[in-house]
């Protein structure tokens, strides 16, 4: 029998727990341990099921949608997110001078995502950062590392005006907008932590966080890469 994670779907295994994120809903959620001991055998079987977990326990994690059964086309199941593990950031830079018209467009960039990120889930964000990803990538080779110094500048000055406590999303997506319209092949990334559950996202080049602390993401867990 083979088995796959549904479709929209992201999860990742915090002490000994699995935490699921459905991105259509934007909800987090953990399933019962015994049912989550049986995902996580399936996920080291690979969604091969031909001595596993009890029959029981593989139809709660059907009946929960947390899996798809053997008619769902593909093999195997999906992988937690990989990230480059976090060794850089900007913060010893903070005192670089931000460019005033860096300065204007993380204002623009955050007054036009917040909306988004009120009104939207995060499968909207992600269908939006692809649409962007391909339309500046030919901005790829262009692009000037140095730029991420004043782009991560503009952000701290524009926390002046929008505040940064509990507002992390908008001010990712705005970041990564920003990003990706300069050339920088950035994502953004996701991250759980438990007891209590809290969940963060940052804007992240290979190993570099952008507009974050190295200190901040490596207390996160990466659920969904975007």
């Amino acid at each position: 029998m083979n088995l796959r994670v549904k479709p929209g779907l992201h999860f990742c295994t915090v002490e000994g727990r699995t935490i699921f994120l459905d991105e259509g809903k934007s909800r987090y959620f953990c399933i019962p341990a015994d049912v989550d001991r049986a995902f996580q055998h399936t996920i080291l079987a690979n969604g091969k099921l031909d001595d596993g977990p009890d029959t029981a326990l593989i139809t709660d994690l059907i009946s929960l949608e947390i899996i798809d059964g053997e008619n769902a086309e593909g093999s195997g199941l999906t992988s937690p997110p990989s990230v480059a593990e976090p060794n850089e950031d900007l913060t010893a830079y903070s005192a670089h001078v931000a460019p005033a018209v860096e300065i204007a467009a993380a204002v623009f960039e955050r007054l036009r995502s917040k909306e988004i990120a009120t009104r939207r889930h995060i499968a909207d964000v992600r269908c939006l950062i692809e649409r962007e990803r391909l339309r500046f990538a030919h901005r790829h080779s262009g692009c000037n590392p140095a730029s991420n110094l004043g782009l991560s500048a503009a952000f701290e000055v524009s926390d002046f005006v929008f505040g940064r406590n509990d507002r992390c999303l908008p001010r990712a997506i705005a970041l990564i907008r920003r990003c990706l319209r300069l050339g920088h092949n950035a994502h953004l990334v996701i991250g759980v932590r438990i007891n209590p559950f809290t969940a963060h996202c940052w804007v992240q080049q290979g190993s570099l966080v952008i507009g974050d602390s190295i200190d901040v993401a490596r207390i996160y867990t990466p659920i969904c890469v975007l």
